[in-house]
């Protein structure tokens, strides 16, 4: 009998990022459901000659893992800071650096719509991952690059992800859809759950289908909109 305190109970929610939302994972709880973590993605610092930060007036991060890989460094910097996501900007807040400009929508896309009528004709450095595509230096402005650190697939865990049925997979970036896919995962016999609509459509370019998206990008909003799925 279906309890509404406990909507997810019988339900499975699986994470697939390279950190586990320990939040999300005590919401899931909470409402009575289980949870595994495949991380199908993972993280390290590359080592390599730092940028001249001073010719800088913005820095730009898109992840949490960009975020984490910068505040290592422990780097004073007079560049103001943009973040896309309330995580990313947490983890920087948090090291004592201040977030002066985030999108209304936690997207890169939007972010690039938005940014230009702050900026201006700044000169900016995104920080980025091995993997991350190619959106933020299309803005009208200077734009330079520099990978912090490389992404690599955890094929390991994708075949244990593929072999699963009746669960509901959370995905957060294109990277991990790419890692399911690479391991010959397919789309039947769970659920799917995409933060962001950058990853939606990774998902529906490589067949799949999206059950759920939040409106606002975070794992405890895609957990909500699991809940309200349930009833």
């Amino acid at each position: 009998m279906f309890d509404p305190e406990f909507p997810l109970t019988g339900e499975t929610i699986v994470f697939t990022g390279s950190n586990q939302p320990e939040e999300a994972v005590e919401l899931v709880e909470k409402f009575g459901g289980k949870t595994l973590y495949y991380p199908l993605i993972e993280t390290s610092v590359r080592q390599s000659q730092l940028p001249d930060f001073e010719r800088y007036d913005w820095l730009i991060f898109t992840s949490g893992n960009s975020a984490e890989a910068f505040c290592q460094l422990h780097l004073a910097t007079h560049a103001k800071i943009a973040a896309v996501g309330e995580k990313t900007a947490e983890v920087l807040e948090q090291h004592g650096y201040q977030v002066s400009f985030m999108p209304s929508v936690y997207s890169a896309d939007v972010f690039v719509k938005e940014f230009p009528a702050v900026a201006g004709e700044a000169n900016c450095l995104f920080i980025k991952g091995s993997l991350a595509r190619n959106t933020i230096a299309s803005m009208p402005m200077k734009v330079d690059e520099w990978i912090i650190y490389e992404t690599t697939f955890k094929i390991e865990n994708a075949e244990k992800l593929k072999a699963l049925d009746g669960v509901t997979v959370i995905f957060a970036s294109p990277s991990a859809v790419s890692a399911y896919r690479e391991a010959g995962g397919d789309w039947s016999g769970i659920r799917v759950a995409a933060i962001g609509h950058v990853t939606e459509n990774a998902i529906r370019q490589e067949g799949g289908t999206v059950d759920f998206i939040p409106e606002k990008y975070t794992y405890t909003e895609i957990i909500n909109e699991i809940v309200k799925g349930s009833f």
